[in-house]
This record gives C-alpha cells, sequence and structure tokens, in this order.
C-alpha cells in the first residue's frame, strides 16, 4: 500500500503556518475592537478574518509551493525540447528540493548517455571509414583503368576485409555485452588447463614477434566458476594485446588466490603505456598509438569487452603499465 502520510517535518510546519494564519486573525480582531472600543459578536467579522486567512494561505502556498513548481515545469520543458544543459535551481522547501534534486540527477546521467551516443556514432563512423577508403580507392582505381587486379591488391582488400568484418563482430559483441543481452553458461572450470590450452594457440604468433610466451601458476590453483568459452575470450584479447606490443620480449601469465577469487595477471615487457593513458584503456575505440594499430588491424574495441566479460562474472579488471617496461593487466574470477 501507498504511504499517502506527510513527513513529520512538513506537517509541522504546516501547522505552524496555519497557526500564525490564526493569529493574525486574533490580532486582526483585537486591533478592531480597540480602535473601535466594541466587541465585534457580529458574522461579519468571521467573514473578514475568515477571507484574510484565506488570502494569506493563498499567498504562502503560491510563493513556497506554486513558484517552484512552475519554475521546474519549464525547466523540465527546456530539457524535453533538447537543451539538456537545463537545470532546476535549488529550492528552499526540501521536499520539493529533493525532487528537482532527483531530475538533475536524471538529466546528467542521460546527458551524459547522449555525449557517449554520439562519441560512439562518430567513433564507427570513422573507424568505418579508413577500410571502406581503402577498398573503394583499390576499386575505383581498378575500374578506370590505372592498375589491374594484382596478387598484393588482392591481399589488400582481402585484409581490409577482414578488418571490416572483425570491428562489425566486435562491436555487436560489445552491444549484447553491455545490454546484458549476453547469457554465460557457468561452470566448474579448472584454470591451469584452460591457460595452457590458451598459451598453445599463441605459439606461431609468438614465433613470428619473436616473443617469448610463459605460464607460471600454482599446483593448488582451485577451480573457477566461469563460462569457458568467454574465459577463453577474456584470455585471447590480453594475450594477443600483449604480443602485438612486445616484440623481443615475454608476456607471462601468473595466478594466485584471494580469499573467495582467482586473479589472474597477464604482464608483458613491451612498450608499455604512460600514466594518462591508464584511465582511458578499456575505453572504446582508444588507442595510445591510432598509426601503429592502423597497420595491426586494431579496433580499440579488445580490451572494452574484456571489461564488460570480467565484470560479468562478478569480476574486475586492472592495469599497471611503465613507459619502456610493460604492461601488467590482472583480473579476477569467483572460486568454483
Amino acid at each position: 500500500m501507498l504511504n499517502l502520510a506527510l513527513p513529520l517535518n512538513l506537517q509541522l510546519r504546516l501547522l505552524v503556518s496555519h497557526l500564525f494564519v490564526m493569529l493574525i486573525g486574533v490580532v486582526t480582531i483585537t486591533i478592531s475592537s480597540i480602535v473601535f472600543n466594541t466587541n465585534f459578536h457580529d458574522g461579519w467579522i468571521a467573514i473578514i478574518v475568515s477571507s484574510l486567512s484565506a488570502i494569506v494561505v493563498t499567498w504562502l502556498t503560491g510563493r513556497m509551493i506554486l513558484t517552484p513548481l512552475q519554475r521546474m515545469e519549464r525547466v523540465v520543458q527546456e530539457f524535453t525540447e533538447g537543451n539538456l544543459n537545463a537545470r532546476i535551481p535549488s529550492i528552499a522547501v526540501p521536499e520539493i528540493n529533493r525532487l528537482a534534486v532527483s531530475f538533475n540527477t536524471m538529466a546528467n546521467s542521460l546527458q551524459g548517455v547522449e555525449e557517449r551516443r554520439q562519441e560512439l556514432i562518430s567513433d564507427l563512423a570513422h573507424e568505418l571509414r579508413s577500410p571502406i577508403t581503402v577498398i573503394h580507392g583499390y576499386l575505383e582505381m581498378i575500374a578506370v583503368g590505372m592498375t589491374t587486379f594484382t596478387p598484393d591488391i588482392q591481399a589488400q582488400i582481402q585484409a581490409e576485409t577482414e578488418r571490416l568484418m572483425r570491428l562489425v563482430n566486435n562491436l555487436l559483441e560489445l552491444a549484447r555485452v553491455e545490454a546484458g543481452y549476453l547469457p554465460l553458461q557457468l561452470e566448474s572450470v579448472a584454470l591451469p588447463s584452460v591457460l595452457k590450452g590458451v598459451v598453445m594457440t599463441f605459439t606461431a604468433v609468438s614465433l613470428q614477434a619473436n616473443c617469448q610466451l610463459q605460464v607460471q601458476i600454482p599446483r593448488d590453483l582451485p577451480s573457477v566458476y566461469v563460462d569457458c568459452d568467454r574465459l577463453k575470450q577474456i584470455l585471447i584479447n590480453l594475450l594477443s594485446n600483449a604480443i602485438k606490443y612486445t616484440h623481443n620480449g615475454t608476456v607471462t601469465i601468473h595466478a594466485g588466490t584471494n580469499r573467495d577469487s582467482v586473479w589472474v595477471a597477464v604482464a608483458d615487457t613491451g612498450i608499455g603505456m604512460t600514466p594518462d593513458d591508464l584511465p582511458k584503456v578499456f575505453e572504446r575505440f582508444w588507442r595510445a598509438d591510432p598509426s601503429r594499430d592502423a597497420n595491426t588491424g586494431g579496433s580499440g574495441i579488445g580490451l572494452a569487452i574484456t571489461k564488460r566479460l570480467v565484470e560479468l562474472h562478478g569480476g574486475k579488471i586492472e592495469v599497471e603499465s611503465t613507459p619502456g617496461m610493460g604492461s601488467v593487466f590482472r583480473f579476477t574470477l569467483p572460486i568454483s
């Protein structure tokens, strides 16, 4: 059932206001008796006092309640018309002010969502434009006879097409994760076997980058309660990112236990990141060096997906890095 009772402090203020109105009436009658040197027992005195009371109450109500509500209505109207910067100023009545604060909080949230949406559209247009421009350029050159369809051009077009497909697939994956439409098939998983299996898939890539892969985990590592496929996706994203920027170095996987969770760390001896870059690492489309990722095919979405997947498992991920010395990505998983 709804609680329609007024707050105690509001009841007290209303009581005081009514007592004040009654006091005005009594003072009016007293002053009138003194001025006219008579006792007013006639009904018209009650009418005068009642009228004065009604006027005072109406004025106080309009001053304290109706005026702030009208101000709120104007601000809400501005907000609905597209002025996302419109905010309700502070109001003297605490109950109405709490409503204003709630509206301002909602407005800040909606404004943030709109800003992120615009940023996403801008970043998405930029990311899609790059491979499409390359493909369109080659096809136009072939169409006008400026070049022929050589194996090199075919390889370039194929690479850009694959890059475009990866970008679209990552975007769809990120959208599902952020919207909560990605169900997890949770089960008890032996972490050492998963780690070693993922490392084996990167053997050829690490050899090509002259990067040494290592796994250093304790033997008594407990099982984790995770979606095995999503866990592999997390590890693949972190390992591929580490190897990509660690040429002639080492990438090591560490693991250990806390009280109720298992932590996994992917450490590399690569180029590292500056302190200014660290807060942006898990943002969509963010890259420390866009020109470098243009060659490697990075889209700036992998770490954003990784962060969401870790959080879906009830864990958290963090990063430490030093320029020229490498980075460490550490995340937690629930113990089975």
